[in-house]
């Protein structure tokens, strides 16, 4: 990106004092004559750019000018090499190859973020090549598996989002006319097509689709206390009291059937107390596996 690069321009010239426009077209893998644009651009948005010809010539900002030598704090350096080490983690392509040219390292980081899953390698060709169909405005197709089964889908690409601990594609299903939210591990046999579409602005609201399922059944629990990790770890500390017998557990809950699973993996250890209607769907569950 442009922005990009003018502000590597200016990490370099703050950080070196004086770069010839070759030098700075090799660090930034551009030619040398969008170096020069860039330049005019610089000095056009008030950057006090000097420009020396000759043998000890080169390009350096005005002495004098108050510049911070850093551009970015300590914090933000941090964040911007913990960012584009995460997105690394889940793309084929390096996102911190660069890092060094716009005066930041890798050692800056004190955060460390890992996006990957179990599928790593196909998630990576996966984010990849939805980044493409976006940028190029491609349909895309691919086989969904959801708990209805497999379906074969046609699907204008709008956005990746990491979300829930999961990665979604955000798109327009061609066969719900309608946005749909697709997990990407869910997601298989994608294929760029070769026909594009116009895209429209898509609005906050389908972004945040989901924000607006509420968890309003309540329903309480007794966990052995050898779990009480396993509670913290999902509704945190202040989820349960502890009494004589265990772990008082106090939650809300939207899907039964979600509900259901999450209290069974953890077998004789967790009791539920109510509410009448999920304790009855537990031991209809039980009674299942048991058969």
């Amino acid at each position: 990106m442009r922005v990009d690069r003018l502000l590597a321009i200016v990490n370099i010239l703050a950080e070196k004092g004086k770069v010839t426009a070759p030098e700075l077209a090799n660090y930034l893998e551009v030619s040398r004559r969008t170096i020069n644009r860039d330049i005019d651009s610089l000095s056009m948005a008030g950057i006090p750019i000097v420009t020396e010809q000759g043998k000890n010539g080169g390009i350096s900002i005005l002495e004098g000018y108050t510049l911070d030598k850093r551009i970015l704090n300590e914090v933000e350096r941090s964040d911007i090499v913990a960012g584009l080490k995460g997105i690394e983690s889940v793309s084929a392509s390096p996102a911190s190859g660069k890092l060094l040219q716009r005066g930041i390292s890798n050692s800056d980081s004190v955060l460390s973020i890992d996006l990957a899953s179990y599928y790593k390698d196909s998630l990576s060709k996966k984010i990849d090549s939805l980044k493409l169909a976006i940028l190029e405005r491609k349909i895309i197709e691919f086989d969904y598996y959801s708990p209805s089964g497999k379906s074969s889908r046609q699907v204008k690409p709008y956005r990746i989002l990491y979300r829930w601990s999961n990665w979604y594609l955000v798109g327009w299903c061609l066969m719900r006319q309608d946005y749909r939210f697709f997990k990407l591990n869910r997601l298989w046999q994608l294929q760029v097509t070769a026909e594009s579409f116009l895209p429209e602005k898509i609005e906050d609201e389908v972004l945040a689709m989901g924000t607006h399922l509420c968890d309003d059944k309540p329903f309480e629990v007794l966990f052995h206390k050898r779990i009480e990790y396993l509670v913290i770890e999902t509704y945190g500390p202040k989820s349960y009291v502890e009494i004589d017998e265990g772990l008082l557990f106090s939650g809300h809950y939207t899907d039964e059937a979600f509900i259901v699973r999450w209290l069974l993996s953890f077998g004789k250890d967790a009791e539920v107390m109510s509410p009448p209607e999920l304790i009855e769907a537990v031991k209809r569950q039980t009674k299942k596996i048991e058969s």
